[in-house]
Parts: C-alpha cells; sequence; structure tokens
C-alpha cells in the first residue's frame, strides 16, 4: 500500500504537520483496506457494509442517503440488492407513505454484529496501543474535529449563512 509523500515545507513547525498529514493518510489507508477486508469475508462491498452498519434503528431512506453522501435515487439499487439478500427491508411510512423507511430484518442485524465484531475486534495500528493511549489519541481526535467544526460555524456566521 502506498503512502501519500506530501512536499516538507521549509518552515519547522509546517514540516511537522506534514509529517503528521503523511502519517495520518498512511493510518487511513491502513484502515481503508481493514474495512474492505472486513465486508469482503461476509460477502459485501463497502458501501452494502456501510448501510448494514447504519441501520441499527429503521429510518428513512433519504437519510441513508444523506449519511452516504449521496443522492437517494442511487441508494434504490444498493438497497435492492441487500432486500433481495433478506438483510433489510423497506416499507412507506405510516406517516406519508411515499416515504420509505429501511430496517434491518433479524439476518441484517444478526450481520450487522458481526460485522462490527470483525471490525472493532481487531484494529490495526490500535491493537499495539495501551487503553490509556488509546483514551489520548481518541481525546486529540475529538479535539481536532471540534476545532473544525467550530471554525466551520464561525466561517458560516462570518458569510451570513447561519
Amino acid at each position: 500500500m502506498g503512502t501519500c509523500r506530501i512536499p516538507r515545507p521549509k518552515d519547522p513547525a509546517s514540516a511537522k504537520k506534514a509529517e503528521v498529514l503523511e502519517l495520518l493518510f498512511a493510518y487511513v489507508n491502513r484502515l481503508q483496506a481493514h474495512f474492505e477486508a472486513v465486508a469482503a469475508a461476509h460477502d459485501l462491498t463497502p458501501i452494502q457494509a456501510k448501510v448494514i452498519l447504519s441501520l441499527g434503528q429503521p429510518e428513512p431512506m433519504r437519510c441513508l442517503a444523506d449519511e452516504l453522501g449521496c443522492d437517494p435515487s442511487n441508494v434504490t439499487s444498493l438497497v435492492d440488492k441487500l432486500e433481495e439478500r433478506g438483510l433489510l427491508t423497506r416499507e412507506g411510512a405510516k406517516e406519508d407513505r411515499r416515504v420509505k423507511v429501511l430496517a434491518a430484518t433479524t439476518s441484517g442485524t444478526k450481520l450487522r454484529e458481526a460485522l462490527s465484531g470483525d471490525l472493532f475486534g481487531s484494529v490495526p495500528g490500535l491493537d499495539a496501543l495501551t487503553p490509556s493511549q488509546v483514551a489520548d489519541l481518541k481525546h486529540l481526535l475529538g479535539k481536532m474535529c471540534a476545532a473544525d467544526e467550530l471554525a466551520e460555524a464561525a466561517d458560516a456566521v462570518r458569510a451570513g449563512t447561519k
């Protein structure tokens, strides 16, 4: 698996950030390969595995499309295949029959549990860390994500979109 080589800036602080980005990209590649292998072991494509993992509770197809970052029309064929395998059902919502609600079947729920166990039971790289190091990493990543969310919200306020 190749790594993303990032040009090293001359500024030492920026160079350190570039090193961190390079390591993060390499780790994301490892996680992607792990996810794809777990999905394949369950005879699923990665996108099908994401659908199965996301269906903890019944939800409208539109919500699933939003989670996957795609148009609802793109979800239809994906749902068709999972429905044919008996992993989920699609029914009209009681309050609006035009809205299609997806729910995992018993087989889908069992598959979700198996996927989750295989995906998180042994995670490349994280297994080499102590529980304290995992907690520290979670804290740092959460802090990084929160900083980005605050910056995006501030940008939206400045742009007058919120």
